[in-house]
C-alpha cells in the first residue's frame, strides 16, 4: 500500500516535524530504529541531482512547509521493518505532499500528519503534475535549441520489463520520447527465441543513446551487458534512478543518474536537458565528420 496525499501548508515551531516523525517512528518500530534523513543539494550543474544524507537533528531547521523537501526513512538494525516517505512542496508552494511506500511507512506518515495537525487540501487533477509552467518553459527552450537537428534520434530503454509499475512508468516515458521525436526500442516485444539474445540484437541495432531506469523493483537482467555495448560504442547511457532502489554502483563507474521518488515524470526535464545535449554531440561530431 502506498499513498500520495495533499495537505495545506503551515508554518511549525522549530523542532516540531523533528518530534513528530520521531514519535511515529518509536511507536511503530520502537527506539532503537535508525532514522536517515535525505535532503536535496545544489550541484550547480543543469539537469544533474544530488542529495546529502543529515540524522533527525537536521529536522529541527524545517518550519515553513510550502517549502518543503525531504526524505525520511528509518529502519531497524536487522532490516527486518523500515519506514520510508517524504515531503514535497507542488504548485508553487499552495500545497505539499506526503509520499509513503508499504503499510507501515502510510500509517507513519499519518501518525506525523496527526501530531502536526495538518490538513488535507484537494489533490491535482493528476497525481504526476509537477511545476508545469517551468517543465514547459524548459522543453521549449530545448526544441528551440534542436531546431535545425533533422536526424531523429534512436535509444534503447533498459528496464524490468516482468515489473507491472515499472512497465506503466516506461509507458509515460516512452510518450513523452515520441512527443520529442525520439525513436526507442526495448526488449519486452515477444520474439519466439531467448530473451538474451533479442536483447542483444535490439542493441546492435542503430542506436544514439541508451535510458536505464532502475525502479524498487530492480534492473534488467541484462544491464551488464547493455552497458558493456554501450561504452563499446561510444554511446551515452542515462540513467533514471528511484529513490530506495538498489543497483552495482561498480557497473556505472562514475556516470551521473537522474533520481525520482513520486513518479518518474520527475525526471523528464532533466532528461529532456540530456538529450539536448546528445543531439548537440551528434550534430558536432557530423560537422567534423564533413570538415
Amino acid at each position: 500500500m502506498d499513498a500520495y496525499i495533499c495537505y495545506t501548508p503551515k508554518l511549525l515551531q522549530a523542532g516540531e516535524l523533528k518530534e513528530a516523525f520521531e514519535q511515529a517512528v518509536v511507536a511503530l518500530l520502537g527506539p532503537e530504529a535508525q532514522i536517515r534523513v535525505r535532503h536535496p543539494r545544489d550541484t550547480g550543474r543543469a539537469g544533474v541531482s544530488d542529495s546529502v544524507d543529515l540524522g533527525p537533528e537536521s529536522l529541527r531547521a524545517i518550519v515553513d512547509l510550502s517549502k518543503i523537501d525531504v526524505g525520511l526513512s528509518a529502519e531497524l538494525r536487522d532490516y527486518s521493518k523500515r519506514v520510508h516517505m517524504s515531503f514535497r512542496a507542488v504548485h508553487s508552494g499552495t500545497a505539499f505532499y506526503g509520499y509513503a511506500g508499504g503499510d507501515v511507512s502510510v500509517e507513519c506518515l499519518e501518525r506525523v500528519a496527526l501530531v502536526l495537525g495538518l490538513e488535507r487540501t484537494e489533490a491535482p487533477k493528476d497525481p504526476f503534475v509537477l511545476d508545469v509552467e517551468n517543465i514547459e518553459s524548459r522543453v521549449l527552450a530545448l526544441e528551440k535549441a534542436a531546431k535545425g537537428v533533422e536526424r531523429t534520434l534512436r535509444c534503447f530503454v533498459s528496464f524490468k520489463f516482468d515489473d507491472a509499475r515499472t512497465v506503466a512508468q516506461v509507458d509515460r516515458l516512452k510518450r513523452l520520447l515520441a512527443a520529442v521525436h525520439i525513436e526507442w526500442v526495448t526488449g519486452e516485444q515477444f520474439e519466439p527465441r531467448r530473451i538474451e539474445d533479442k536483447v542483444k540484437a535490439r542493441l546492435r541495432a542503430d542506436l544514439d543513446f541508451i535510458i536505464a531506469v532502475i525502479s524498487k523493483a530492480g534492473e534488467s537482467k541484462w544491464i551488464r551487458d547493455e552497458l558493456a555495448d554501450a561504452n563499446s560504442r561510444g554511446l551515452s547511457v542515462v540513467v533514471l534512478l528511484e529513490e530506495g532502489a538498489s543497483f552495482d554502483k561498480g557497473i556505472f563507474g562514475t556516470l551521473e543518474y537522474i533520481p525520482y521518488d513520486l513518479a518518474i515524470e520527475q525526471t523528464f526535464p532533466a532528461l529532456l536537458e540530456g538529450v539536448d545535449f546528445i543531439r548537440a554531440e551528434i550534430s558536432m561530431r557530423s560537422k567534423v565528420s564533413e570538415s
